[in-house]
């Protein structure tokens, strides 16, 4: 006996058709976005979408799913690519604002977030926009380590710098004789990706013989191959990297507090700003539209986090904690905590003085877990960076010239940071991926996973998000 009934969710600017099979106790889904002007039906679809959860459990976190999934369309003992707790609730998806805001309107807000928070830095951080690097020459130190692992590792690529006539491939190696070969070689760099500007811009402080308390700003683009991909975390890392000089004597917490006020003020105007120029993204009526940043951010250290949530791990005392106080900035990260317990965040040694620094972080209205912001802090002096490289077991690395400046005094006092574009836009604008406000690279089996949900990714390429049934209904193109 099979049963099929076609229900129609209108989501302003589109129409999402969605049939349900049901065929042996299982539902089988069917998705296509169309077209659609109309007005948005509020949270009136919310109880329905809580309804079909109900009526089919899929959210499970185990390694496999044990039934015919509704939403990639997986068979039993087949492996999910992301536990489904990392998802948005579903009655958290009809908030989506890519719901109601058209593919192009996004893109405006977007533009309008960006240019207002740069223009704030401006007059609020007294900084200048300055071009970016998009790769390193390796083994100067001046890339950023992230936690130092090799998984984190950046891309690495090799500039030959050879002429090569057009149209005309050079011989491979093995066929050069050895002199051949030598010269080949001869004018070669090996490179690296980008992975952030936190060194990079102190040498550019140096260099541009900034005035205390004037600095820079750079939007910058990175690939984190080591990143798996999911509603927060993108291989493409886009974010704003600033630095300011500061004198030696404000090297303290004090002063990092300031300018993380500073920064805070940007965000929640940039907030208050983004909702009076659309506010379509709020949903009004449902249980998010009332969600604002607080205008002030708590300060925690990462000892007194680890104290009031003793037994949670490090991701759920944050979620604990933004869900008490809405934004957090966790003080001291990057040593691990006085009673033998790991670090809140293993840092990378040679930019961050681990005892003046952190993390801005946030709930997100429809995700409800943390959300990464910022990380930023007071840099590295002589004694600092010595200390942390030795407790990394990376003494080796004292001779890097970055490192060896950094002994030497020869760079500026600084206090810099980054703030992830696409986690404020995110977050500012109420979308339930990241993938929604920046173009990622996700694989296929994401695709499936967050099309039925209503995320609208940004795709690089032609996606087929054809079912193991040809469902033929399952299609996006760019």
């Amino acid at each position: 006996m099979k049963h099929s009934t076609a229900l129609l969710f209108l989501y302003a600017p589109c129409v999402l058709v969605s049939s349900f099979t049901n065929t042996q106790g299982f539902i089988h889904v069917s998705t296509r976005r169309q077209p659609l002007s109309m007005p948005p039906l509020k949270d009136s679809l919310a109880p329905l979408l809580l309804h079909l959860q109900q009526m089919h459990d899929y959210k499970d976190t185990s390694a496999s799913v044990k039934f015919d999934d509704p939403i990639t369309g997986a068979t039993e003992d087949s492996s999910l690519y992301m536990p489904y707790d990392l998802l948005p609730p579903s009655n958290n998806w009809v908030a989506n604002s890519t719901r109601r805001l058209s593919r192009i309107d996004l893109q405006k807000a977007i533009t309008k977030v960006k240019r207002f928070v740069e223009s704030r830095f401006e007059t609020d951080l007294n900084l200048f926009e300055h071009t970016a690097p998009v790769a390193f020459q390796s083994g100067t130190g001046v890339n950023d380590e992230l936690d130092g692992s090799e998984s984190k590792s950046p891309v690495r690529f090799t500039v030959p710098n050879q002429f090569v006539p057009r149209g005309i491939a050079p011989k491979p190696l093995s066929e050069l004789t050895p002199e051949e070969q030598e010269e080949a070689k001869r004018y070669a760099m090996d490179c690296e990706v980008m992975q952030s500007l936190a060194k990079w811009k102190r040498i550019m402080l140096d260099r541009l013989k900034v005035d205390v308390g004037e600095g820079i700003y750079c939007s910058s683009t990175s690939i984190r191959k080591g990143y798996k991909g999911d509603v927060t975390h993108s291989v493409i890392a886009d974010q704003w990297d600033y630095e300011i000089r500061i004198k030696e004597k404000d090297r303290n917490v004090e002063t990092l507090k300031s300018y993380v006020n500073k920064i805070w003020k940007i965000i929640t105007d940039a907030e208050d700003y983004i909702l009076k120029e659309y506010p379509s993204i709020i949903l009004e009526g449902h249980s998010t539209a009332a969600y604002r940043l607080p205008k002030d951010i708590t300060f925690i250290t990462a000892e007194e986090l680890h104290a009031k949530y003793p037994n949670l791990d490090v991701h759920g005392r944050e979620d604990a904690a933004v869900r008490e106080y809405g934004a957090i900035f966790i003080v001291g990260m990057g040593w691990p905590l006085k009673d033998g317990s790991d670090p809140e965040e293993v840092r990378a040694p040679a930019y961050d003085d681990w005892n003046l620094n952190g993390d801005i972080i946030v709930m997100h209205p429809l995700t409800g877990y943390r959300h990464e912001l910022s990380s930023m802090g007071i840099r590295v002096d002589s004694k600092s960076i010595v200390a942390q490289l030795k407790h990394r077991g990376m003494d080796d690395q004292v001779d890097l010239p970055y490192n060896r400046a950094v002994i030497n005094n020869s760079l500026p006092f600084s206090y810099g940071g980054g703030i992830g574009i696409s986690r404020l836009l995110m977050l500012l604008l109420r979308t339930a991926h990241i993938g929604e406000v920046q173009c990622g690279v996700w694989h296929d089996e994401h695709y499936r996973m967050v099309s039925s949900c209503g995320i609208d990714l940004i795709p690089d390429r032609i996606v087929d998000l054809q079912s193991k049934e040809n469902d033929s209904d399952k299609r996006m193109h760019p």
